[in-house]
């Protein structure tokens, strides 16, 4: 049974910030905020899941306990709930001691094949902080970040090559976090200049920016800044 005063508290228009406080304060809060998510349908469910992804930003030893709790979030039907998930776990990575992470690796990379962006670029711009602390993982993570310029993804139910440039921006800037970690050093470069000349501006310019940081080491001739 959800804490009354707590559930009140979430209805209104709490600041959330005190309530990721007193969470951290007192962990059995978490309890409660994980029992609205599974038993209501209402607007304070999304409250509640946001509170959970703020302590796992500052105290994930606190949420860890939970692991499996938020893994199921993936499978959400909201993706709000999913978003959330795709969090939260990332932040979970660096304290794994039990190395949960490994047996579910596959289901949490199978969300940048999901056609709505949103998930994609979410699973991708936080799959460097798996890679940080469990760089055994990296080849299997870089290898399906590399795919994700033959992946369709859709706006208003149509395929939209746009929505593909913008995750591949987040690729690109997933790449600069464990660039010198990495094995797979070649193929991001590839990755890179294969969008040096990208459509969209934005992509254009981090390819560009990612090569010329990156490609002292891998070309004879340092690539330049393009001032056009």
């Amino acid at each position: 049974m959800v804490n009354a005063d707590l559930f009140d508290r979430l209805q209104a228009t709490s600041d959330v910030d005190r309530l990721v406080t007193e969470a951290i304060e007192n962990p059995l809060i978490l309890d409660d905020l994980f029992e609205v998510i599974r038993i209501t349908k209402s607007n304070i469910r999304y409250k509640s899941s946001k509170i959970i992804r703020k302590v796992s930003e500052q105290r994930p030893d606190r949420v860890y306990p939970y692991f499996d709790n938020v893994a199921q979030w993936l499978r959400n039907d909201n993706s709000f709930i999913k978003w959330d998930g795709i969090l939260t776990l990332s932040n979970l990575a660096a304290i794994d001691s039990s190395h949960k992470f490994e047996t579910m690796i596959t289901e949490y990379l199978s969300l940048i094949d999901d056609p709505q962006m949103i998930t994609a670029a979410n699973a991708v711009g936080n799959s460097w902080k798996i890679v940080a602390v469990k760089p055994q993982l990296e080849n299997e993570i870089t290898k399906k970040l590399l795919e994700v310029p033959e992946i369709v993804y859709l706006s208003h139910g149509n395929p939209s090559p746009e929505c593909n440039r913008i995750v591949c921006g987040h690729v690109l800037a997933c790449f600069d976090h464990y660039f010198g970690l990495s094995k797979n050093q070649n193929a991001m470069i590839e990755f890179a200049k294969r969008h040096r000349n990208s459509s969209r501006k934005s992509l254009a310019k981090k390819a560009n920016k990612f090569l010329i940081k990156h490609s002292s080491t891998h070309f004879p001739n340092p690539i330049t800044e393009d001032k056009r």
